[in-house]
């Protein structure tokens, strides 16, 4: 039998079949009735409202996957919600979290999840563990131990997606298309995280990006010196700068405003600043007290726990200044140490609410925090200050709300009575990092944004980039970090003077 030949008789086969399966069904048709969709109720039980129903209930076409070609593009307007799935689909570097936690992440790292939980927890698979999971997905589906369940395998594979910044979605889906009275209660009544708050906004980014306790139905979320010594990165975050860089998928609004379609506004970068540092430190306070509770009784929670305080509090050159190294004696200097014993480890820098090495403001007594700084800064704290954390988070707290009622050119003017100021004395990379951050924010926050300083901008940010030249070659190594920080220092400088000779 030649091919065309066979040809035919597959298709006569294929159709008699066909009329066969349709006659039969013409005499005993079932009966089919498919519901209509329903959105699940909303969970009104307590904390951790309602659960997740992953991507796919976000990204239909009518819902946030339309066309993301306007906002990838940096046109933001009243229709940019339509694709704000697409957006973060296509562009956000959330979406890639979870993959980190497996053989195959999505960019490049330095260090795999394998090589850090084979130092860190015994080889257990970071998929597995409730503590990577917690940042790396959705924090409400963190659960200890493997699981089978497919549903939730799914949505893990999905990153930090939707709804670990807005909330589990299954109280508020049905709501969100059509908001009614007050935004703040209705948000609060379906679990859905008022992120149009600038405050609250920073307060959930800094879950992850510092670390919270277990709250809200959420597990506890810390990244501590254990896991940074197995080969995970440390954390360092600006709030205002990984806002600028993330690809938005939303149009800033006045939500609390009564009028029916809520109206655009702009967000002021150095108000932006503001509100992210003093969140930052009511986050690391948080995360103290809880630290401090639970080494106690998890033997995954050391005390002191090392992350709490500066790095190169103890990661330093030790040996003697000498004319090799002539930077190095600034670390005796009563200058530096701001009231600190020789020997006490510095906290962490959340500048300007905590004195910055290389910053002569704030001092430790001038500081916000300086009644947990004198409990921390000991060479063995106790675990009793943890309530003392608890009180400066209360204070942060509310400096947080009034810093966010603050009109745009109350924010430069509060910004700028810390940045035009600053002058950096000494070479710490932790404070120049900091002050820098906020000059940019400073920068932006100009409706003229001058061209003149574009370029010291890209040259400031680029003496971060780590040295292309080997560990093992001290020599080298001190040299380029020498050169990398006479630029910085030199180009701070050249913007601090522009900057400070604006009306």
């Amino acid at each position: 039998m030649n091919l065309a030949a066979r040809t035919v008789l597959v298709a006569v086969v294929v159709v008699g079949a066909f009329a066969v399966w349709a006659t039969a069904g013409a005499s005993r048709r079932p009966e089919v009735t498919i519901a209509a969709y329903v959105p699940p109720e909303p969970s009104h039980s307590g904390e951790g409202k309602g659960k997740a129903i992953g991507l796919s209930g976000c990204l239909a076409a009518a819902c946030h996957g339309g066309p993301a070609e306007k906002a990838l593009g940096g046109t933001l307007d009243s229709t940019t919600w339509q694709g704000a799935g697409s957006v973060w689909v296509a562009a956000d570097p959330h979406s890639a979290a979870y993959s980190l936690l497996t053989d195959h992440p999505h960019r490049a790292v330095k260090v795999t999840a394998g090589h850090i939980m084979a130092r860190y927890a015994g080889g257990r698979p970071a998929t597995e563990d409730a503590r990577c999971l917690a940042c790396h997905t959705n924090p409400a589906l963190a659960e200890p131990g493997p699981t089978t369940d497919p549903h939730v395998l799914n949505k893990r594979r999905e990153g930090v997606s939707c709804e670990a910044c807005h909330g589990n979605a299954s109280g508020w889906v049905r709501e969100h298309t059509n908001w009614r009275g007050n935004r703040a209660e209705a948000y609060a009544a379906t679990g859905m995280v008022p992120l149009y708050d600038l405050g609250e906004r920073a307060v959930n980014c800094l879950g992850c990006h510092v670390g919270a306790p277990a709250a809200g139905g959420l597990p506890v979320r810390d990244m501590n010196h254990d896991m940074i010594a197995a080969g995970h990165p440390r954390l360092n975050f600006d709030f205002a700068e990984y806002l600028r860089r993330l690809p938005p998928h939303w149009q800033e609004k006045d939500r609390t405003s009564s009028e029916s379609v809520p109206p655009a506004r702009s967000l002021n970068p150095a108000k932006a600043w503001l509100v992210g540092r003093t969140a930052h430190a009511e986050a690391a306070c948080k995360l103290l007290a809880s630290r401090a509770e639970r080494s106690a009784s998890d033997p995954r929670t050391p005390w002191p726990e090392f992350a709490e305080y500066n790095c190169a509090s103890c990661h330093h050159n030790l040996r003697a200044a000498s004319d090799e190294e002539p930077d190095a004696q600034w670390r005796k200097d009563a200058a530096h140490l701001h009231g600190r014993r020789l020997g006490a480890p510095q906290w962490q820098t959340v500048w300007p609410l905590t004195p910055a090495a290389a910053l002569a403001a704030p001092t430790r007594a001038g500081s916000p925090l300086k009644d947990l700084l004198e409990k921390i800064e000991v060479p063995l704290p106790s675990r009793s200050v943890g309530s003392v954390a608890i009180e400066s988070a209360t204070r942060l707290a509310v400096e947080r709300k009034r810093l966010v009622g603050f009109a745009d050119a109350d924010a430069v003017r509060a910004s700028r009575k810390w940045l035009d100021t600053a002058n950096l004395t000494v070479p710490e990379w932790d404070s120049g990092s900091q002050l820098l951050f906020g000059m940019a924010a400073l920068e932006r926050s100009r409706s003229a944004k001058p061209e003149t300083l574009t370029a010291q901008f890209r040259t400031a940010f680029a003496a971060f980039v780590p040295p292309r030249v080997p560990l093992t070659d001290e020599a080298a190594r001190r040299h380029d970090e020498r050169d990398r920080w006479n630029t910085f220092h030199a180009t701070v400088g050249t913007i601090r003077n522009v900057q400070n000779n604006r009306p």
